[in-house]
Formats: C-alpha cells, structure tokens, sequence
C-alpha cells in the first residue's frame, strides 16, 4: 500500500470514528459538550434536541461520505474494476487534489478543536485536535514528498537527477567527483 492510500485509509478510519456515534446516538455526543450555563435559566427543550439530532446525524454522514470520496479519488478503491490499467501501482491524477482537500479539512477542524478546547477546557476538543492536526501533518507530509513523481536517473553517473542540494549539500557525490 503506498503512501496515498495510507492515508486515504487513516482519514477515512478517524472520520469513521467520529461519524458512527453521531449517527448511532447522537444525544450522547451533544450530552457530553453541553456546557450548562446557569445565568440563561431556560430548559432545554425539544425542539433543540431534535434538531440537534438531525445536525449531529447529518454531520455523521457527511463525514463518511467525505472518507470514501477520498478512498475512490485517491484511487485506493476503484471505480471500474474491469478496466486494466497500465500501472496498478501508479496513483490517479486526482489523488493529490483529494489529498489536500482533505488535508485542508483536517487542519480546519483542528484548529477549531483546539480554539473550543481553550475556551471550554473538555479533553473531547483536545482529542479532537490531536486527531485533526496528526492527519493534516500526514495529508501535508504526502502532498510533498510522496505520490506521483517520477525519478530521473543520470545515464552516464546513476545519480538522482530529482535532488538537489539545497538546504543540504551531498558530501559523499562531491567526494566522488574529485
């Protein structure tokens, strides 16, 4: 499994996580990050519970939705089965454009996560942090040194073309062209 399809996988299983109690029980989720404030004195009423319900249920499968147009654009789970491709290995042309997206919605929601936990102190925002920011760091991390680049090699020395030398020089190569 390459790099794309990792993270395809890890994004749909975190997003899975959090879609599955919103839609199995969504009084729950809203129960937990409830804060009662006791200067608003109103009951909580019905009305807000089922429309909290119907947002917690459609955010649930909104989330999975998202996962699995990731899985499909990143090629990790194909469209047509019966086609043969010439590399299976080779990822689709829209796998990078999946990949930042979703990488994009990563960092949103952890920042918003951690804006909530600073305001609200509950370990659930800070979770939710941790979890957004280490699959934005991934999606980042894929975007920029793996998918769809292909390697030069030199004919006449083997040597990477791909590479440069900036930030770091290669000492070894210099060594060997004098």
């Amino acid at each position: 499994m390459d790099s794309v399809s990792s993270y395809s996988v890890a994004s749909l299983a975190w997003l899975g996580a959090q879609a599955v109690p919103l839609i199995i029980w969504p009084s729950l989720v809203s129960a937990l990050l409830r804060v009662d404030l006791p200067q608003q004195g109103a009951p909580y009423s019905v009305a807000n519970a089922a429309l909290e319900q119907y947002f917690a249920r459609c955010l649930g499968l909104s989330q999975l939705a998202l996962g699995g147009l990731l899985l499909v654009l990143s090629g990790t789970l194909p469209l047509d089965s019966m086609k043969e491709a010439p590399d299976p290995t080779a990822p689709t042309p829209t796998a990078s454009a999946a990949v930042l997206v979703s990488a994009l919605y990563h960092a949103a929601t952890a920042a918003y996560s951690y804006a909530r936990y600073h305001a609200t102190g509950q370990l659930a925002y800070m979770l939710g942090c941790l979890g957004g920011s280490a699959l934005a760091t991934l999606g980042l991390w894929v975007l920029m040194f793996a998918g769809e680049r292909k390697r030069r090699v030199s004919r006449r020395t083997g040597a990477d073309k791909s590479t440069s030398g900036w930030p770091f020089r290669n000492a070894v190569a210099d060594k060997k062209r004098r």
